[in-house]
């Protein structure tokens, strides 16, 4: 026998049978228990929006700050989800994607904080050229490699830094050479896939070396998030103001943010919730 949506089952049963279970569900005045209301659908989505334009700290600025958006799904869950497995589901689903956000905002600060709104995608890069380049045949003593732009055409110079490559890899608890050498294989083969299809390919999809890039350098040049969580939320002193209205200035001009949101992502940073 076949588990139908509809909460039947169907054994001889014929369609018309299940048209007029779905009929019957459909008439049901709870919409949550009508045919197909099973799980998160697009009436939930939209009551999420509508949650969420009726947040008045949302709307401070110019447009709805982003983290708002998961209180709000949490609220629709808790709210219309009856089943309990289906909830427990839902919202581990959304810690889930509170995380991938705080992965996000890591980037986004560091950014701001160099002053760069790509910086974090030229490191992510510098590694993967460090990879492809570590063995090659013309690569001196100096450890300078020379390869082709495949965006420009342009002969670059990148001198490899095998510390740093390290530093990646021990965030990506790369443990042992062989695992290290298995990534780095990995990484040269999607290289070579992607390259010659589309020449900007960045490698920023690839989470969880993005988030590895972002906490190397985070601490390598600010001594950790913590270091720079700590002079923002501590803007008593001139220096830390100073570093504050930089960063926000180039949120701003630079990352296309409102001031509200500018404002809203520094306090959520500074807060080091939903961290893994």
């Amino acid at each position: 026998t076949m588990k139908l949506a509809a909460g039947e089952v169907a054994g001889e049963k014929s369609i018309k049978t299940l048209a007029e279970v779905i009929d019957t569900l459909n008439q049901n005045p709870d919409i949550t228990k009508r045919f197909g209301q099973k799980g998160l659908g697009q009436r939930n989505l939209g009551r999420s929006i509508q949650l969420l334009i009726e947040s008045s700290e949302t709307n401070e600025g110019r447009c709805m700050f982003a983290y708002d958006i998961y209180k709000a799904l949490e609220r629709v869950i808790l709210d219309y989800v009856t089943d309990a497995s289906d909830r427990a589901k839902y919202l581990e689903d959304l810690k889930i994607a509170k995380g991938m956000y705080r992965e996000r905002i890591m980037t986004e600060m560091f950014n701001a904080y160099m002053d760069e709104p790509l910086a974090i995608r030229r490191d992510v890069m510098n590694y993967v050229n460090m990879i492809i380049g570590i063995d090659a045949e013309n690569l001196g003593p100096d450890k300078m490699w020379k390869y082709r732009d495949p965006q420009t055409g342009e002969l670059r110079a990148l001198k490899i830094d095998e510390r740093y490559i390290k530093s990646v890899e021990e965030r990506l608890e790369l443990k042992t050479q062989e695992r290290r050498e298995t990534f780095r294989t990995s990484i040269r083969k999607i290289y070579g896939q992607k390259i010659s299809v589309d020449p900007d390919y960045d490698f920023m999809d690839n989470l969880d070396l993005v988030k590895a890039i972002t906490d190397v350098r985070l601490k390598s040049d600010i001594a950790g998030a913590g270091s720079l969580i700590g002079a923002l939320a501590n803007r008593t002193n001139e220096e830390n103001q100073k570093l504050y209205d930089r960063m926000i200035g180039t949120m701003l001009t630079k990352l296309n943010y409102c001031k509200t949101c500018a404002q809203k992502t520094i306090e959520y940073f500074c807060t080091q919730e939903d961290e893994k």
